[in-house]
């Protein structure tokens, strides 16, 4: 995922970066915004002024306090999964708790335009203008200076965040298309261990000194995996197998904002070939369209633990790069393990939990869906799938699928349903105000396409 990188790796206080120091530190927007839909490659454009802001901004991230509520120095939050997104608790300057996305690819923390965070009444500071993908206008964001976030019994004082308003995200129409608050990045995955049991849905921040011998008494199946931490983001050496018989090993960046299961970018490796059976997916960059190629892989290995048959997608116009990365690894898979990140000693540990080995399937209906107070709204609907020959339309609400109501805690397993073996699902929705309901057909979508290879 695209990230603005503002923390520091360590823990000394550092002096204020240079211009060009931040000019490199600056290039990407947060993980998870750029890649809500799609892959993006967004930058930020800086003037004079606002280079003096950014580096104000670093310092201040660089040199932010922390403040236990006790001094166990360990604190464990419940966490909900919201369309393969970690939600946790946080509150911002001592406010109610609001829901923020748990992002190890951003590289700075992130409140987002909503009903919540309007009513913080923030002070906003500089702004920065962010480029991504696309044709259209490049959006606006703010600097929020000497803000305090809190999860659980500790809190980052004297923090600055990016403020993100509705018009600068394009794939939120609006209010009632945002279902978080904010974004959860780098200045707290640098400074503490950072524990997320996916079976429990529970996440444990502890101060590193604290928590040095917990990965090896965590249990059986842990293994550990190096990380290079750059730019204040994780990444790891994998190996995919596009076809049997054809490992390559990848590095990429481990990103928990991101909700798909592997995205790769041909073109940062020369064994990784752009596949000619695949479905098309056309996402929403910060500046317009971006699209991909989706395929099945014949496996992935993490450390010694395989998965196979994943659907990988292949960016065609975008993709991770930074870093020399080959691209990124998603919820999707990571989810299937309960993990450890470690940065001071770069590394993570990797356990199997009860979802390891489910499969993880292609989309058989069309529908890009995306969570709404009512229930799945569907963004775009594929050129010749079963959702395009339905009378199905892009705005409209999914409200339930075989019965079941569609709510924020189910859009993922409604998404699943979509993309599972059965030959086809119930579906109620809301259109113009009016209900319908009718069964929608599931097929493949993925096609020989060896003659149109470009």
């Amino acid at each position: 995922m695209d990230h603005l990188v503002t923390a520091s790796n360590d823990h000394t206080p550092k002096k204020p970066a240079s211009a060009a120091i931040v000019r490199r530190q600056v290039k990407r927007l947060p993980g998870l915004l750029a890649w809500l839909c799609m892959a993006a490659t967004p930058v930020i454009l800086l003037s004079g002024c606002q280079l003096v802001d950014m580096v104000r901004f670093s310092y201040a991230n660089a040199n932010a306090t922390i403040q236990w509520a006790g001094d166990q120095q360990s604190t464990t939050v419940p966490f909900t999964m919201v369309d393969n997104h970690i939600i946790v608790p946080v509150q911002v300057n001592g406010s109610q708790p609001l829901n923020f996305v748990l992002d190890s690819g951003a590289g700075a923390s992130v409140i987002i335009d909503s009903r919540n965070s309007r009513a913080l009444q923030l002070k906003m500071g500089g702004e920065i203008t962010v480029s991504g993908p696309g044709t259209g206008p490049d959006p606006t964001a703010h600097i929020v200076a000497d803000t305090g976030l809190s999860l659980g019994e500790v809190s980052l004082q004297g923090l600055s965040v990016v403020y993100l308003p509705l018009q600068a995200i394009p794939f939120f129409d609006d209010l009632d298309h945002v279902y978080f608050d904010g974004v959860i990045g780098a200045p707290f995955f640098t400074r503490f261990m950072v524990e997320i049991n996916y079976d429990q849905q529970l996440l444990t921040l502890s101060e590193p000194a604290a928590a040095t011998e917990q990965p090896s008494n965590a249990g059986s199946g842990w293994r550990e995996v190096p990380l290079e931490i750059s730019s204040g983001v994780p990444y790891m050496s994998a190996q995919v197998n596009p076809t049997a018989d054809r490992p390559v090993t990848v590095k990429l960046l481990v990103d928990t904002g991101f909700r798909g299961a592997l995205s790769l970018t041909p073109a940062t490796h020369v064994d990784l070939d752009v596949p000619t059976e695949y479905l098309e997916s056309v996402g929403q960059g910060l500046s317009g369209e971006i699209s991909s190629r989706v395929s099945l892989s014949d496996s992935l290995t993490l450390a010694d633990y395989q998965l196979t048959g994943l659907p990988v997608g292949y960016a065609i116009d975008g993709g991770e790069t930074e870093n020399e990365s080959n691209g990124i690894l998603g919820n999707e898979v990571l989810q299937q393990f309960n993990l450890i990140f470690d940065y001071p000693n770069e590394r993570l540990f990797l356990q199997p939990n009860t979802r390891f080995g489910t499969r993880i399937n292609a989309d058989r209906s069309g529908l890009q869906i995306r969570p709404h107070v009512a229930g799945g709204i569907i963004k775009e609907i594929a050129a010749g799938s079963s959702g395009q020959a339905s009378t199905l339309q892009p705005g409209d609400i999914i409200t339930s699928f075989d019965g079941i109501q569609v709510n924020y805690q189910n859009i993922t397993e409604l998404k699943r349903v979509l993309a599972s073996g059965h030959s086809s699902v119930n579906l109620c929705w809301l259109s113009e105000a009016m209900t319908h309901c009718d069964d929608l057909p599931l097929a493949s979508r993925i096609t020989d396409n060896h003659l149109f290879k470009p």
